[in-house]
């Protein structure tokens, strides 16, 4: 069936191959005998015309059906006794469209897989550096968790910047009338926060329960409301409710409120833990894509340009999927132009690092996934040693599986790469706004 194996230009190669002419034919043959019994003509029942009618009129259709099917079956068949890894759809053209030898020969040419070698890593040099974790970023830690301990409370007076305030309101008409289901009720504004319009903002500042407002909000021209954007709109507002956070005094009844903690110093000593640990995970990621984008950088080939295309289509046609019916069509032209070069990257990356896996032998086994669900299971406060049985009943198995895997396989992975080349790591002072807080949550958990 495979008469030879071309290399092409780059990555391409073009497949020869010959069908029987006897295949064709008895195929052609088969699908006659389906059209017979099916097919209704004047003059003759059902499945009672003649052969030589039914050959006359759909014996070149069945031709064109029959080779189309072998040739697809003999694509795959070529490829496999070929050994290749076609990466793209090919382009498959029949050569003659008459039988030689009792033959049809056509040819397939395809993009495969790129062979290469990533190569030794060795004399590659990188830096970890791993933040400070300083009082004052425990300090402002603490200061979040408190935060988020606070009471609403009736302050007693007007409203003022820091509170909260519910409100009623309605768009009014020119008349300063309320135009029917235009309104909202019980929405709730934070005051001082930035996120009101500044007139609400002004008009909600002093205010107290029970207070009616006319407020005129000027939108700008490049609001994300289409039908409010450039234009001042005026609304009614009632005031029907106004608190005001207290917070609780951060001492050690306040350490004890949040968790397994006698006192605010053990309380401390956690966060700075999980802040420590924050730090040295976001240097460990900071260092995976270091020597990544370097091993990229340092392992040449040539990327099969249809697998930029390919990938690109089916972003393309994600993007048009997600901004849904009635949407305005994206530029295709200005979306290429704007991704391939990323999407190329992207693609070079997954190669090399499926090839680097491949090298050292990375592999994700079951028992790994066992191990990462128990894992999980513990930090959530679930029995570790039931949780895959108990996962493994449900709709979500698979996909969560799945997920698992490719995160196992990507930190082994990076964990070689580590291993391959030269780390020296060093503590280094970053400004407050570069330190990630640990969530509350966490914070109070205990383990």
């Amino acid at each position: 069936m495979l008469v030879r194996v071309e290399e092409l230009d780059g990555w391409k190669r073009k497949l020869l191959v010959e069908l029987s002419e006897d295949d064709v034919k008895t195929k052609s043959g088969e699908l006659l005998k389906k059209v017979a019994a099916d097919v209704e003509m004047d003059g003759f029942r059902k499945g009672k015309a003649p052969k030589a009618v039914i050959e006359q009129r759909y014996g070149a259709e069945a031709m064109r059906e029959a080779l189309g099917s072998l040739l697809s079956e003999a694509y795959v068949a070529a490829v496999k006794e070929a050994g290749i890894h076609p990466v793209c759809d090919p382009d498959v053209q029949l050569l003659e469209d008459q039988p030689t030898d009792g033959k049809y020969t056509f040819a397939a040419t395809v993009a495969v897989k790129p062979e290469f070698e990533v190569g030794d890593l060795s004399a590659l040099e990188f830096t970890e550096q791993v933040p400070i974790v300083s009082d004052d970023d425990v300090g402002r830690a603490v200061e979040e968790l408190r935060e988020a301990k606070a009471e609403l409370v009736a302050p007693g007076r007007p409203s003022a910047s820091g509170d909260f305030v519910v409100i009623d309101y309605d768009k009014l008409d020119d008349d300063g009338k309320p135009e029917p289901e235009t309104g909202q009720k019980d929405f709730p504004c934070e005051l001082g926060t930035g996120r009101l319009p500044a007139e609400l903002e002004e008009a909600l500042v002093g205010v107290s329960v029970g207070e009616q407002k006319d407020v005129t909000i000027n939108y700008p021209d490049d609001y994300g409301h289409a039908e409010l954007a450039g234009k001042s709109i005026s609304f009614g507002v009632t005031i029907k409710d106004v608190r005001a956070k207290r917070l609780p005094v951060v001492d050690d009844e306040f350490a004890r409120s949040l968790g397994p903690f006698e006192t605010l110093l053990d309380l401390r000593v956690k966060v700075r833990g999980q802040l420590e640990e924050q730090a040295k995970g976001m240097a460990r990621e900071r260092l995976y894509s270091d020597i990544v984008g370097r091993v990229v950088e340092q392992t040449e080939f040539e990327l099969p340009e249809c697998m930029t295309d390919d990938r690109l289509d089916r972003m393309f046609e994600r993007m048009k999927k997600e901004a849904g019916d009635g949407a305005p069509e994206p530029d295709r032209a200005e979306f290429d132009k704007t991704y391939r070069e990323m999407t190329g990257q992207r693609i070079r990356a997954e190669l090399i690092l499926s090839t680097f896996a491949s090298e050292n032998g990375v592999e994700v086994t079951e028992d790994d996934v066992k191990k990462r669900i128990a894992e999980l299971a513990e930090q959530q406060g679930r029995d570790p040693a039931a949780a895959y049985d108990e996962l493994k009943g449900t709709e979500m198995f698979d996909e969560m599986y799945r997920e698992l895997e490719d995160r196992l396989w990507l930190e082994k992975v990076h964990e070689q790469l580590v291993d391959k080349v030269k780390v020296t790591t060093e503590s280094i002072e970053l400004p407050a706004s570069d330190q990630e807080q640990p969530d509350a949550a966490e914070t109070t958990s205990g383990d």
